[in-house]
Parts: C-alpha cells; sequence; structure tokens
C-alpha cells in the first residue's frame, strides 16, 4: 500500500481596522508565522519574537506626495524600489544608510501610509512583503 500525504504552509494572520483622521477606514492585516506580531494602536509597531522592527503611522495624500518629493530631492536618500502592490502605490528608500523607509499611498482614498524600519533593508522588506492594506467599505 502507498500512502501519500502533503503539508501545506499555513498562513496565520492578525488585522485591526483603523478610522483615519481623512475619513478612510483602512485595514491593516500582517502574516504573523515565524513570530511576527502587529500592535493595533497608532503608531503601530510590527515586531518579531517581541524585537520592534517597524513603526507604521497614516498620512493624507498631501504628505504623500510631499514625502516622495522630498526624497527624490535629497541627496542623503537613496530610492531602493518604488511600485504597486495591491491597491497602493509605494515608494521605498533608505537614508544616510541607517533607516528603512515606505511610504504609501492607497488607491482611491486620501490616506497613505508611513512605515520606518530603523534595522535593515531586509527587514524593512519582510516586514512591508507581510503586510496587506486594503480599504474597508
Amino acid at each position: 500500500m502507498l500512502f501519500a500525504t502533503g503539508c501545506g504552509n499555513s498562513k496565520t494572520t492578525v488585522s485591526y481596522t483603523y478610522k483615519v483622521e481623512t475619513g478612510d477606514n483602512i485595514t491593516i492585516s500582517l502574516t504573523t508565522n515565524d513570530g511576527y506580531e502587529l500592535t493595533s494602536d497608532i503608531p503601530f509597531v510590527i515586531s518579531k519574537d517581541k524585537k520592534e522592527l517597524s513603526q507604521g503611522i497614516f498620512i493624507s495624500a498631501e504628505y504623500f506626495t510631499a514625502y516622495v518629493d522630498s526624497v527624490k530631492n535629497n541627496e542623503k536618500a537613496e530610492i531602493i524600489d518604488e511600485g504597486t502592490k495591491s491597491d497602493c502605490s509605494y515608494v521605498m528608500w533608505n537614508y544616510n544608510d541607517s533607516e528603512f523607509n515606505y511610504v504609501v499611498m492607497i488607491n482611491g482614498t486620501n490616506t497613505g501610509m508611513l512605515i520606518a524600519n530603523n534595522i535593515s533593508e531586509k527587514s524593512a522588506k519582510e516586514c512591508f512583503d507581510r503586510l496587506e492594506i486594503k480599504v474597508k467599505e
């Protein structure tokens, strides 16, 4: 007799919905496998094994534009990545090789986010990749 078994990669998440000053309701979900956690307060904190990795706040669309313009005109800032993820546009940069930041615009809203990580580029990317950001209707 032959038995075949499979192991799937199960994914666990935690989600919080925030009523933002812009009037939008934004839901943030974090994949929590491997010891990752998300706090419900603002600024929200992403940690792994109780060590804080990233912090995030909500910003207005105007601040998103101001951050992007500032980064593009600051010689101490280096853009690492920019693109889209789900319903969001983002720019990732490092500042003076010590801060690794994302500024995110949630498309179709007046709300953006600023997410900062002082650990490393790899850590910042891992935290961002684990996030899902949605507008709650």
